[in-house]
């Protein structure tokens, strides 16, 4: 690449040229560079946002001519306009994708970024690679690897423990694909032979689904099994991805394992094209002929929309990424809390168990979760309750949290007898202290919050790794997810540095030297945890101990010379018997050490010195995580 070599200039191979030729005023020559480049989340999104830049570019010129226009000119070109949206509509193909041939999910099915705030750790070129999981089709495990006894087992597990947090299909259909593929009439046949290919495809994911959340023991091998069942499932990714509810649904499934395994596919965009399909088939609003449907109908329109929903904020908030579906008019109301086997279409039978209880708790957690990230990161508007006071809305938001985790636990014990409600009760805990930690850290709206605020982030951020570690060792059947806890524990990680570095003063007088010792080891035991399930999240483990190093050996500076001013006897919160084998420690491996500054971004820090950091992290999580295809 002699242009940008002659420049000093380190290609970032954007496409259709990188922006650092651009900036350079010099073409960018780099090999494979469309391969290489960024792609826009959705495709559709992508083609709507330049239509809608010719559409200002047409209207800028209009406005230069408006006085030589009549009236019936502009209701001419309005008509124009809604005939072709009309036509547009009539003609949608009936795939998802670019053509029949190339649906969209491909290009997502590459693994997801890990957490780093440097973008080279971001990268793992193994796990990554482009079309690694589409090229090897071929190692994938066929439904009929399974034995029937095995297959009833888990499939049992995922009605009763992963259906209650997410319904995405009907069950009575679900029930159905699976005896298509394992209990069809021909006893000679092998299992899956009858099977149609949307059938088999949903029971491969669901066995992986199970067998993932199933494992606690013999993880790789459990894990090594899902993905070969994941595998043979993208064999059917053009039949199955259809440009309608059918085709969400089977999106929304693939996106459910994605977050127990993201080294498959990429879960930035597989959540980004489930969102830009709910919005293309017009289920993130229900109007009132949507409300004439048969009542099974309107329940699954409502239950598919809102487990899309949940993991478009999911994703879109642990990456503190703004959200397409704020930008909407969501009036969809949740769907029925009641067993399947009491709806159908001709009504629901008040009568029938709460069994969908957790599904409505997790997207009103979602709702607040949003609701958090846009106003303190991307300048949301603050609700008209609030009397634009940043901080009445921020108590409000506390309270919101406080009170949705006091109603879950309390609902959960009304239904103790649901496979569910102990994991829902965890579930609720790290919940809330993750958006405690969202709430109270540096963000776009509040870049210095005051040394309560960052207090109440500290211990919260621990909270949220202790309590991930507690849900990746739950009991067999219990959700084990790797996404979320990974960012979201990543994320309190970075916190907790800074707020250890920036309030020693405060950490001193409230918690011993080792307390924090047991708090720095809680990150460090969680990502050693989750590596098990997702083996190149150790580079999260690798960077967290890089960063802490500094951070905790100024830190232990600071309270040495706190001892030599305090007159001896009177320190009764640090213990500082082990004090010795702690600095050893800090220092032991120092020549490993590289300097702090070149994990992170240019500008993350405000001051030079090495002694006065203040940590602030970039928010722009495109840079932090560069989560692009590569």
């Amino acid at each position: 690449m002699s242009s940008e070599e002659d420049s000093d200039l380190e290609c970032d191979a954007a496409s259709p040229s990188c922006s650092r030729c651009n900036e350079a005023g010099v073409p960018c020559v780099a090999p494979n560079a469309s391969r290489q480049g960024t792609a826009p989340r959705s495709i559709v999104q992508f083609l709507e946002d330049q239509l809608a830049n010719v559409d200002n570019v047409q209207r800028e010129a209009y406005t230069t001519r408006a006085e030589h226009l009549d009236d019936r000119a502009v209701d001419a070109t309005q008509d124009t306009r809604l005939l072709i949206n009309h036509v547009m509509k009539d003609f949608a193909p009936s795939y998802a994708g670019l053509t029949a041939l190339t649906p969209l999910v491909h290009c997502a099915v590459t693994g997801t970024r890990l957490p780093s705030t440097s973008l080279s750790g971001a990268i793992n070129s193994n796990e990554h690679h482009q079309n690694s999981t589409i090229d090897s089709v071929s190692d994938g495990i066929r439904l009929s690897y399974i034995p029937t006894a095995i297959a009833d087992f888990l499939f049992e597990n995922y009605l009763k423990r992963v259906v209650a947090q997410n319904p995405i299909f009907y069950l009575p259909d679900v029930v159905g694909f699976f005896n298509a593929v394992f209990h069809h009439p021909i006893d000679s046949l092998e299992p899956g032979t009858l099977a149609s290919p949307y059938e088999t495809y949903v029971v491969s994911l669901i066995m992986a689904v199970s067998l993932t959340t199933s494992a606690r023991t013999q993880q790789l091998r459990a894990n090594s099994i899902a993905t070969g069942l994941f595998k043979s499932a993208m064999r059917y990714i053009q039949t199955v991805f259809t440009n309608d509810l059918r085709g969400l649904q089977a999106l929304l499934l693939l996106c459910e394992y994605t977050f127990l395994n993201p080294s498959v596919a990429n879960v930035w965009f597989l959540s980004g094209f489930t969102t830009q399909l709910c919005i293309d088939l017009g289920i993130h609003q229900e109007t009132l002929d949507d409300q004439k449907a048969d009542p099974l109908t309107v329940d699954i329109r409502r239950r598919v929309f809102w487990c899309a929903y949940e993991m478009e904020i999911a994703t879109a908030g642990a990456l503190l990424r703004p959200t397409q579906f704020l930008s909407k008019n969501i009036n969809v109301p949740f769907p029925s809390e009641i067993e399947d086997t009491a709806i159908s279409a001709k009504g629901v039978d008040p009568h029938g168990k709460l069994t969908k209880f957790p599904s409505t708790r997790i997207w009103r957690f979602r709702q607040i979760e949003a609701e958090v990230v846009s106003v303190l990161f991307h300048n949301g508007d603050l609700s008209a309750e609030d009397n634009g006071a940043l901080s009445m809305w921020m108590e409000r938001m506390e309270i919101a949290i406080d009170t949705w985790r006091d109603e879950v636990k309390w609902f959960s014990s009304l239904n103790g007898s649901h496979p569910a409600s102990e994991e829902m009760c965890l579930y609720a805990d790290i919940a809330h202290d993750y958006i405690i930690v969202t709430l109270f850290r540096p963000s776009t709206r509040v870049k210095d919050p005051t040394t309560g605020n960052l207090m109440k982030a500290f211990i919260a951020g621990v909270h949220v790794a202790r309590g991930y570690w507690k849900q990746a060792n739950l009991e067999f059947g219990s959700s084990k997810y790797v996404f979320h806890p990974c960012y979201h524990t990543f994320s309190a990680a970075v916190v907790f540095l800074q707020v250890l570095d920036r309030c020693k003063e405060a950490i001193w007088l409230k918690y011993s030297t080792d307390e924090i010792e047991d708090f720095i080891s809680s990150f460090s035991k969680f990502f050693a945890t989750i590596a098990e399930r997702w083996p190149a999240a150790s580079r999260c483990l690798e960077e967290f101990e890089r960063l802490m190093a500094p951070v905790k050996r100024n830190y232990i500076d600071f309270t040495l010379r706190k001892a030599r001013t305090v007159p001896n006897g009177s320190i009764t919160n640090a213990s500082f018997s082990d004090q010795g084998g702690f600095l050893l420690n800090a220092s032991a491996h120092q020549d490993e050490l590289v300097d702090i500054h070149t994990l992170f971004p240019q500008d993350v820090f405000s001051h030079g010195q090495l002694g006065d950091l203040t940590f602030t992290i970039p928010t722009d999580w495109e840079m932090e995580f560069d989560f692009g295809v590569i």
